[in-house]
Formats: C-alpha cells, structure tokens, sequence
C-alpha cells in the first residue's frame, strides 16, 4: 500500500489564489468574484516576470494558480510550465485552444482550463476553484496494477489536489481501507492479479453502501458487456481506457459531488439546522444500537434529558436571535463535552438529549454536575450584550430499555424544574446533585 498525499494548507487557513493576468477589465472581475464568492485571498499578477517572483517567494501559500496562456513577456504558456514546475495547481484560461498545446497542457499536469468563451467562463471557474478546494479534504484510493497507469490516474488526480492512495491488487485495496475507513472513492481496474476488480467491487458493496463509498471501474477490455458487468456489481461508473482526460476528471467530480449530495440529505434529514446537533429522528433511528454496542464492551449506558431554565426570559429579553444565539452556545458545550462516546439530539424547544456510555464505576452525577457549573459560569455574547443562563437535567442509567431510560430522566427533569432548578437529579439518592 502507497499513501499518496499532494500540498495542502492547514486546515483553517484562507486559501490564498495566484491570479496571473495581462487583461484589467477580465482580472478586475475574476479577483472581485473569488474575493466576494468564494472569501479566498487574490495575488495579481499582470506578467511573467512578477508572476515568477511571486512564485519564488511565496509558492507554498498558494492553494491554486490562475494563468493566462498569453502573456506579454511570455506568449506561448511559459507560466505554466514554470508554475507546474514549481508545483502549484494550476488552472488555465485562455480564449482559445488547439488539439497540439492541449496535449501540452495534459503534459504540463495542468488541474483544468477554462475558455473565455462566454459570458459563463467566470461563473464556470469558480465551480472549478470551489471543487478543487473542497477536494484537498477527501481520500481517494486507486487499485491498478500497472505501475505506469497507476501513477497516471494518480497523476490526474493530484492535480485535483485529492489525497491519494494506492494498491496494486484488491487485497491490498481492502487492507487500506480498513486502515483509512473514510476513503470516499475506490478506483479499480478490472484486470488485477490476486483479486480483481470485479470481486473487490462486490465485496466493498457488502459492507459499503452507494450512499457512503463511490466506485469508478476502468478497464483495457473490449469486452462490451463488461461495462455492464462491473456497473450491475456495484460500481457506480465505468471508464473505458484510454481515456481523454476531461472524461475522468468529470466522472471522478460526479461521482464525488454525488456522494456530497447525498450526505447533504442526510444532514437535512437528521441535524438539527440552528444546533448542528443530530435531531430526535436520528437519536430514535441509531439509539438502540448504540446501546447494544455499549453493552457488548461492558460499558454502562445513561441517559441525560437537559433543559435550559427559563428559556422564555432569554427570548423576551434579547429577543429570538438572542435565544439562537445562546442554542448554539449551549450546543457547543455539548459537543465539546461529549464529543466521545455519546448520541448529542436536540430534542426540540430549549431540550437536548445526551446518550452516553461510560465505565461502571464512572460517577455520572458529578460529572454532568460539572457541566451544569460550567454553563452557570459561562458568559454569552449577544451582540453588546452577555447573557447567562442556567440547566436543569434528568439522569437515568438504570433501565434496560433507551425508552424507559428516557421516560425516567424526562420526569427527573421535571422534578429538578419543580424544586429549584439548575441542578442535576439523578437515580435516588446518590446520584442527586444539588436537590
């Protein structure tokens, strides 16, 4: 197994664009639009001389170049071969291309190019950009056993600027991706020594959905049924070699923005949009198992029903935004809180969930205690203003069934409303804080 990995910038970091272009009018619009659109720094370079300097004194900022083919001093694409060079991704425009510098361009590694062709170029560039972007954060895995055609289609994809892995056989395809399980793409070929890509297709389908692992099978045969084949196995496309390099690159984005899509779906399905925390529809679809996992590795299983005190004060005071305002906080807590370990649900209203699991002898009530202090003590900025608020919650941990265990904490939590509130009660006595 070969882990392939191109330059990425640090995570938080705004990408920063070398935009090299001779054209005022088309560069004022191409800055403007990356600025606005994408809220990505913009280098401008007007010449092969300050592009180059640029280039030298600061190539590893730059997430992407954008280059002219045409330039003043250099008239015949030198900036391309100099920024690839210098590796930096890079992507063209021009307006106008012929069969003979395209074949440079797929030479040079360049990540695409653009026509100024329209009045749709620059909108047209922008998806590229965000595309690339977005690809630095996904794992893609090749499974070839050529070792030329391996390094190409690896190529090709690090011009996209993807993390790459390699394997020469689906053994070795299957070994990875138990190691990296977030692997997003799987591209094999099908003629592979040991396991093929036919079988390493339907035996990642037994337990990779379509909804959460893409396939692209390639292949040299000219066999026409095979596409067919691999497709009604469970790939989700087929490429045929060779290949032009526009093909694939569209496949791979299709593939993968398929797969974005479908997970957007599911946030829209199960988060909570205001909290981003999972919503009662996801914690009653995957509680039950995540109890049976709990108790298989002797881990004890609670349930927490948490509610912010006098809620209504906060919106009639600061206001809804207000109220969102401190929804979000309260959720950050949660999720920093309980990060490992727990189903997080916002339950609806100013009500949130917590199912944890967590060793035996682990003293719950002190701990969910703790965090009751520490929203007390907490400051929340609202505009000018700080707002604090206060928590009462329910425990339960000693039911067998997450339905009882959440009818126990929700009347705990009653009780902690009805005798003073910001406190935890929890199993009588010794769970009880603050009662």
């Amino acid at each position: 197994m070969d882990k392939r990995f191109n330059a990425t910038r640090p995570d938080g970091d705004t990408p920063k664009i070398l935009l090299v272009e001779d054209s005022q009018f088309f560069a004022s619009i191409v800055l403007r639009r990356i600025q606005e659109d994408l809220g990505f720094q913009v280098d401008w370079e007007k010449t092969y001389a300050e592009a180059t300097a640029a280039i030298d004194c600061c190539k590893q900022s730059y997430l992407l170049a954008l280059l002219d083919l045409n330039l003043p001093d250099a008239p015949n694409g030198e900036i391309i071969q100099y920024a690839t060079t210098h590796a930096i991704p890079s992507l063209i425009f021009t307006a106008g291309i012929d069969n003979d510098f395209r074949s440079n361009l797929i030479t040079w590694s360049v990540a695409d190019y653009v026509l100024k062709d329209s009045e749709d170029c620059v909108d047209t560039l922008l998806q590229i950009i965000r595309r690339i972007e977005k690809n630095r954060h996904i794992k893609v895995l090749v499974a070839e056993d050529s070792k030329s055609m391996r390094h190409a289609v690896v190529r090709l994809l690090e011009t996209q600027l993807f993390q790459v892995f390699t394997a020469k056989d689906g053994i070795e395809a299957l070994k990875t991706l138990t190691q990296y399980p977030d692997i997003k793409l799987v591209i094999t070929d099908y003629d592979m020594p040991r396991m093929g890509g036919f079988e390493l297709i339907q035996t990642l389908r037994k337990s990779h959905s379509k909804n959460d692992l893409g396939v692209i099978a390639i292949s040299a045969s000219d066999d026409p049924l095979l596409s067919a084949k691999l497709i009604k196995s469970g790939a989700d496309d087929f490429i045929p070699k060779p290949f032009q390099v526009e093909e694939f690159h569209y496949r791979v984005r299709h593939v993968v923005e398929m797969l974005e899509h479908i997970e957007l779906i599911r946030d829209l399905s199960y988060k909570d949009p205001l909290t981003k925390l999972s919503n009662r529809r996801f914690f009653f679809e995957n509680a039950d198992q995540f109890v049976d996992e709990a108790r298989q590795k002797g881990l004890a299983v609670t349930v927490a029903m948490l509610d912010i005190d006098f809620f209504k004060r906060v919106n009639d005071t600061y206001g809804h935004h207000g109220g969102d305002v401190v929804l979000q906080h309260l959720s950050a807590m949660i999720r920093a809180e309980f990060a490992h370990n727990a189903l997080t649900s916002r339950f609806g209203g100013e009500e949130f969930c917590i199912l944890l699991s967590h060793t035996k002898d682990e003293d719950i009530g002190t701990r969910f205690d703790a965090f009751r202090l520490a929203v007390e003590t907490t400051m929340i900025q609202v505009d000018s203003q700080t707002v604090q608020i206060t928590i009462s919650t329910g425990l339960s941990s000693e039911s067998e069934t997450v339905e009882t265990m959440l009818k126990l904490a929700d009347t705990r939590l009653y009780t902690a409303k009805e005798t003073g509130r910001n406190r935890v009660i929890g199993k009588p006595p010794s769970a009880n804080v603050r009662d």
